[in-house]
């Protein structure tokens, strides 16, 4: 009889325990199969399933041995773009892409990591017939990007997808609608990178039942939102948010897309402008949804006109949106924030670390902070002190005499 070791006698709890310190391929990898409770225990663990990092030897255990023993048990599953370039092609086919829906019956969220545009294509095909797969989360996509690919990407499998994320590190995507019989009505909440806001018009109107918009807009020459003047309005959307750094936007612009937006309960605008109009709190009450609940504003305000009056601006707010203000008089510009801002990233010029006062705490939900512009190293760090909760930090300093030494 096989001698039984320590661990294996191990209550469950310490087990539990001891498993929180491995990766979930070194848990089903090192320990399935080594009994019954262990088994169980296993596959209760790994609902979620992430092989990321593993070697071809575990990597090809795993898919031929365990994985058609614990399958129907994995509710969340992790793609890596790159194992195409260890694994051989008939490897990935025959054992992963032909047979998706049948070894994973009850997926309910697939994450794709690192894949490049035109592999991700080719991948979506195989993503069909998964009945309970809802949401889909794509990290760090790369390539050039097809006007085409967002469409593919919110009708796979078979249009049952309800939720779709882009990261922050994914290409910004191009949309041109010329059919308009392509609607995806299935989508509920959608997060994406898009190249420019002439695409916003089609976007709309692909995406009609959205409940959950966040856009990151690139820098393109310019803006214009004409092409929302023929779109009906998003009576589902409750939750929008709008990142755009470098473009500036006019107050007509957000007119134009709040028009679209009737039901609104949550408004996150994180951008540029030049407009006076916008950081004006009795302009903007004007036009926001009277359904509105909660705004947050991150707004970087450019003004021609030097000294700035900061308290006649902030005045301007109303009691029930509390807005606070940083100056940088001599680039002459000003930022004024909604108190607290609750949001997820934020883009924050290296100078304005210096009106960053001890003990300020607004930010504290920030979990991706990029820190940029021309400035002192020191000065990111007196920005990087006042948030706890990062996961993500980039910084770019440009002409850094400090950052060198």
């Amino acid at each position: 009889m096989a001698a039984i070791s320590n661990f294996e006698i191990l209550p469950e709890e310490i087990t539990l325990h001891v498993f929180q310190y491995l990766s979930c391929a070194d848990i089903i990898y090192g320990f399935y199969n080594l009994n019954t409770r262990f088994n169980s225990t296993i596959t209760y663990f790994c609902h979620s399933m992430n092989l990321i990092g593993v070697t071809y030897k575990q990597f090809d255990c795993i898919l031929s041995n365990i994985l058609p023993q614990i399958s129907s048990n994995i509710r969340s599953f992790v793609v890596n773009g790159n194992w195409a370039s260890f694994i051989s092609n008939k490897l990935h086919a025959t054992r992963f892409e032909l047979t998706l829906s049948s070894m994973f019956p009850n997926l309910y969220s697939l994450i794709l990591e690192c894949f490049i545009d035109t592999d991700l294509i080719i991948f979506l095909k195989e993503i069909r017939d998964l009945k309970y797969l809802v949401k889909l989360d794509i990290k760090r996509l790369t390539g050039r990007c097809s006007s085409e690919l967002l469409k593919n990407i919110l009708t796979a499998n078979n249009g049952r997808l309800k939720s779709v994320l882009f990261d922050q590190d994914s290409i910004f995507l191009s949309l041109k609608t010329n059919d308009k019989n392509i609607i995806c009505s299935n989508i509920e909440e959608l997060t994406l990178n898009l190249i420019d806001c002439d695409m916003l018009g089609d976007l709309f109107k692909l995406i009609p039942n959205v409940h959950r918009l966040r856009i990151s807009f690139g820098q393109s020459p310019g803006i214009s939102t004409t092409t929302l003047m023929n779109v009906s309005p998003l009576i589902q959307l409750k939750d929008f948010e709008l990142h755009s750094y470098g473009m500036f936007w006019e107050f007509s612009n957000i007119v134009d897309i709040l028009s679209k937006m009737p039901s609104l309960h949550r408004l996150t605008l994180d951008l540029y402008t030049d407009d006076e109009r916008l950081v004006n709190g009795q302009n903007l009450v004007i036009i926001l949804p009277l359904s509105l609940v909660e705004i947050q504003l991150f707004i970087l305000y450019y003004f021609s006109e030097s000294p700035i009056k900061t308290d006649s601006l902030l005045a301007t707010w109303p009691k029930h949106i509390p807005v606070s203000c940083w100056l940088n008089e001599p680039d002459q510009y000003t930022i004024i924030h909604t108190i607290p801002y609750n949001v997820h990233s934020i883009l924050i010029p290296t100078a304005i670390g210096k009106y960053m006062l001890s003990g300020w705490k607004y930010m504290q939900t920030v979990e991706y902070l990029k820190i940029c512009r021309e400035s002192s190293f020191i000065d990111a760090l007196m920005i990087l002190q006042h948030f706890h909760r990062l996961r993500q930090l980039n910084i770019s300093i440009e002409n850094d005499s400090e950052a060198r030494m």
